[in-house]
């Protein structure tokens, strides 16, 4: 039956059906992205930041617009042990066979909150300059917007860190490394706009943030807004790689089980983190004849 519907040119039937795509196509001879033979024009001929570009943008981008995007691709690799790096550990180590379902784990965290937050910021810039073609002016177009979110949400995204309370150096080196390519002039423009309505109604100074630049950057280069974060996630895949790798060598599940069982442990029983003896008399810590460990518990 499938036979029967594929036959031997699939894409003329997929295209009767109403289904078609322009990102790629496959023969039985030939693969193309975006009209370009991926064999003979992208292998061994462009860096995976210009064929990202052009998988998404559907255009090939210029020198400087690949060297932007490789210094936010960079800037968002890792930034220490973070719940995505804990939650891709510790689902390794409960799959080690399905290293993928641990790197979706960590994927998953993305979000407002952490890692994503430049969805926002590019929607915010994307308004703005929505405002600032139909004839507002940009100082009023990005006080509106400030307003707007701070009567919302009362945070201004691509501003400030946790962490770093003085500036967060990416931003600030993303920031520069755009300025030198004469990159996303507009868009940085706009942030810079951003940065001083939020100290006019705040009476707050804060620093751009590293998705505050990236967001900006992006939206120069012509990711759209909403497909931002999914370049956050690109990033940081390579990241949660380096993490689980690092867990198969120098694991840190079996202490943060131990923390987990302290932390719910019952009163009613002498709490030795787990390291009691079995029905053996074997210390329970201990790694099984095979010199594995035994299942973990549900």
């Amino acid at each position: 039956m499938a036979n029967d519907v594929l036959g031997s040119e699939p894409s003329r039937q997929v295209r009767a059906l109403g289904m078609s795509t322009n990102v790629g196509r496959a023969n039985s001879r030939r693969i193309e992205l975006r009209g370009y033979d991926l064999v003979d024009d992208l292998i061994g001929k462009v860096s995976y930041a210009e064929a990202l570009l052009l998988a998404v943008t559907g255009r090939r981008p210029t020198r400087a617009e690949v060297a932007v995007l490789d210094a936010v691709l960079v800037s968002l690799i890792d930034h220490g042990m973070q719940p995505s790096a804990l939650a891709a550990r510790l689902t390794y180590s409960g799959a080690p066979d399905a290293v993928q379902g641990a790197m979706a784990a960590g994927l998953l965290g993305a979000g407002s909150s952490l890692l994503g937050s430049m969805e926002q910021v590019g929607r915010m810039l994307h308004d703005i300059g929505q405002a600032v073609r139909a004839g507002t002016d940009p100082r009023s177009a990005a006080k509106r917007e400030v307003t707007r979110i701070l009567e919302e949400t009362r945070r201004v995204p691509g501003f400030g860190h946790r962490l770093h309370r003085d500036g967060d150096p990416r931003g600030t080196r993303l920031l520069q490394v755009a300025e030198t390519l004469g990159v996303a002039t507009e868009e940085m423009s706009w942030l810079a706009l951003v940065g001083a309505e939020i100290e006019a109604q705040t009476g707050r100074r804060v620093a751009v943030n590293a998705t505050g630049a990236a967001a900006a950057i992006l939206l120069g280069i012509g990711v759209p807004w909403r497909l931002q974060r999914g370049i956050a996630i690109v990033s940081r895949a390579a990241g949660l790689l380096a993490h689980i790798g690092e867990e198969v060598d120098s694991p840190i599940t079996p202490a943060v089980r131990t923390a987990l069982r302290a932390a719910s442990w019952l009163d009613d029983e002498p709490n030795d983190g787990g390291r009691g003896k079995d029905n053996h008399g074997k210390d329970g810590n201990q790694a099984d004849d095979d010199g594995e460990e035994g299942d973990l518990d549900a």
